[in-house]
C-alpha cells in the first residue's frame, strides 16, 4: 500500500486527453517528482490528487483510502504553488496559522505550531511581517510552513521554485529536501526542470502528452532512459544508431563498428545507444581509440567545459567534462572515446520497455 495509489487514472478536458492511464504508486515518506515539458499533464496530475478536479477514469487512493470523489478540504493535502498564493493582508504568523485557524484549532495551539513551523524554516522573529517586507525565498518558506503546519498526509509542490533566480533556488532546494526528511512527509513535486527533479527526488516520473514515459530513481532515468523521448529530455544525449550485427556488433550508418549487447535483438534490427556528454572523452588525433571528429564550438560554463564536435560523416556529438582538462580549440581535429559502462543501449521505437535490470551496451569502437 503506497502513500499515493493511481489507480488507471485518466483525465480528459473535451477532446484532449491530459492524462493516459496513470498507473504507480508513491511510497510513505517518498519525495517523487513529475518531470516532464509544458502540456504534459504535469499539473493535471497534482490537481487530481489535491481534488482541485475529477478524474474521468480510474481511482486515486491516499494511505488506502479512496479519495477520488472526496472534496479538497477532506485529502488532508498540503499544497505549495509556484506564485505562493500568500494573503498580502496578513502577517507572516497569519498566513501560517490560516490553515489552523479555518479548522478550527485552539489559539493556543495555533501558536505553538506557527512557531514551531516557523523556526522549522528559519524565519522565527519574522512572524509579524508582511508578505511584501519579505524575500522571494522568505515567501517561499512562509507558503511551505503553511502547507505543512496542520500535518497533512500529502505535500504537493506545484513549481514553487520557478520565480527564483537560479543562485537562490539551488539554495532553496537544498532547504526544501532537509526539510521534507526532517518532516517524514510525502512530498510530490511538479517541475520542468531537470536538475531541480534529479536533485531533490527519491524517485522521478517522466511524462510526455499525459503518458508516463519511465519512472525510476534520478540515477536510473538519466543513466538508463527508457526510450528516445526520456534520453533527449534528461538533459544532452549523444545517440549512436545502426544495425545490430551477429557477435554483438552495432553497425553505424557510416560503416564503423561498435562493440555492443544486444539485448535478445536479432541481426539486423534497429537500435541506438546513448552516451552522455559527460561520459564522453576527447584524445588527440593520432589516439588509437575512438571515433574521429572536428570541434565545432566550445562553451564555457565555469564548473563545465563543453565541447560541439561533428564526425567525419557528419554526426553531430558533445562531449563535456569538469574544467581543468585537456582544451580542445575551434576547428581541431580530435578523437571521442568513451567506456563501455556508460553507455546504454535504448529499445526500438516499437516502444518496448527497457529491461528492469540494466544489461549495458558495450559500444567501445572495434576494428
Amino acid at each position: 500500500m503506497g502513500a499515493i495509489e493511481f489507480d488507471g487514472v485518466g483525465k480528459r478536458y473535451g477532446a484532449v486527453h491530459a492524462v493516459h492511464d496513470l498507473s504507480v504508486a508513491v511510497a510513505e515518506g517518498e519525495f517523487v517528482t513529475i518531470l516532464g515539458p509544458s502540456g504534459s499533464g504535469k499539473t493535471t496530475i497534482l490537481s487530481l490528487v489535491a481534488g482541485l478536479v475529477p478524474p474521468t477514469a480510474g481511482r486515486i487512493l491516499i494511505a488506502g483510502r479512496d479519495v477520488t470523489n472526496l472534496e479538497p478540504q477532506e485529502r488532508r493535502i498540503g499544497l505549495v504553488f509556484q506564485s505562493y498564493a500568500l494573503f498580502p493582508h496578513l502577517s507572516v504568523h497569519g498566513n501560517v496559522a490560516f490553515p489552523l485557524a479555518v479548522r478550527g484549532r485552539p489559539r493556543d495551539e495555533i501558536g505553538t505550531k506557527v512557531a514551531a513551523a516557523l523556526a522549522r524554516v528559519r524565519l522565527a522573529g519574522l512572524d509579524r511581517r508582511r508578505p511584501a517586507q519579505l524575500s522571494g525565498g522568505q515567501q517561499q518558506r512562509v507558503a511551505l510552513a503553511r502547507a505543512f503546519v496542520f500535518e497533512p498526509d500529502i505535500l504537493l509542490l506545484d513549481e514553487p521554485l520557478g520565480a527564483l533566480d537560479r543562485k537562490l533556488r539551488e539554495e532553496v532546494q537544498v532547504e526544501l529536501k532537509a526539510l521534507q526528511r526532517d518532516l517524514g512527509i510525502t512530498t510530490l513535486l511538479v517541475t520542468h526542470d531537470q536538475e531541480e527533479a534529479l536533485s531533490l527526488s527519491d524517485r522521478v516520473i517522466v511524462l510526455d502528452h499525459g503518458r508516463m514515459q519511465q519512472v525510476g530513481t534520478p540515477d536510473e532515468v538519466y543513466r538508463h532512459p527508457a526510450n528516445r523521448f526520456v534520453a533527449g529530455f534528461l538533459g544532452l544525449a549523444n545517440l549512436l544508431e545502426g544495425t545490430v550485427e551477429a557477435g554483438g556488433v552495432l553497425r553505424l550508418a557510416s560503416g564503423e563498428a561498435v562493440a555492443c549487447d544486444p539485448r535478445g535483438r536479432p541481426p539486423g534490427a534497429r537500435a541506438a545507444g546513448v552516451v552522455r556528454p559527460e561520459r564522453m572523452r576527447l584524445l588527440p588525433e593520432s589516439a588509437g581509440e575512438g571515433l574521429a571528429a572536428r570541434v565545432r564550438q566550445t562553451v564555457y560554463l565555469g564548473h563545465l567545459q563543453r565541447w560541439h564536435l561533428e564526425t567525419a560523416d557528419g554526426r553531430e556529438l558533445v562531449a563535456a567534462a569538469t574544467d581543468g582538462v585537456r582544451a580542445a580549440a575551434v576547428g581541431e581535429a580530435v578523437r571521442v572515446a568513451w567506456s563501455a559502462e556508460d553507455v546504454w543501449l535504448l529499445p526500438d521505437e516499437s516502444g518496448e520497455a527497457a529491461a528492469p535490470r540494466p544489461a549495458l551496451a558495450a559500444m567501445a569502437p572495434v576494428a
